[in-house]
């Protein structure tokens, strides 16, 4: 479940800073922060996954891992978020532990970014989408080399096949099917 208060406002009655939803008489633009929300929105009834960050990457960096069923597609995809909030911009190898050889699929993995060149940047009627989510398909969703861009949030979205994720518990192995 996300909140996000206040949602909406009048551009010619401008009382509160930030708003999700900006609008007037005949537009309307989402903030950054509405983006943001989407991302969380989207993979409500979310499972969370154990995901490790290792420590020589970056400290600007922080990662979670859920697996999820879009409404939309039904079908099942493993969620890497990752922020990047230091000014440079980091690489990161991303590896996915735990899975039955073969469990993500090779085509249907995405890539969204959110970033701007500069962390103070607002979407406006001029410039509606200055600040916006851009997505790119992956190429290898199992051994990922990815640039984090500084003052960003990248969400990894690995296609999953219908098999089993194995979960490792207190040196004990569980095997859920996912």
């Amino acid at each position: 479940m996300a909140s996000y208060a206040p949602l909406f406002v009048n551009s010619n009655d401008r009382r509160w800073n930030p708003d999700a939803i900006v609008f007037n008489s005949f537009q309307v633009y989402g903030t950054p922060s509405y983006w943001v929300q989407r991302f969380f929105t989207e993979s409500s009834g979310a499972t969370l996954l154990n995901a490790t960050l290792q420590k020589d990457s970056s400290n600007s960096l922080v990662a979670s891992a859920i697996t999820w069923k879009n409404s939309e597609d039904g079908q099942t995809y493993i969620r890497i978020k990752v922020v990047n909030f230091g000014s440079n911009s980091v690489n990161l190898q991303i590896s996915v532990d735990g899975l039955d050889p073969n469990s993500v699929k090779l085509s249907g993995s995405t890539k969204i970014t959110l970033t701007s060149a500069n962390p103070m940047d607002e979407n406006s009627f001029k410039e509606p989408k200055k600040v916006a989510p851009i997505q790119t398909l992956l190429e290898d969703a199992q051994e990922m080399s990815v640039l984090l861009l500084p003052h960003s949030f990248t969400s990894f979205d690995l296609l999953k096949e219908s098999v089993s994720l194995r979960i490792t518990e207190d040196d004990s192995s569980l095997v859920s099917s996912i």
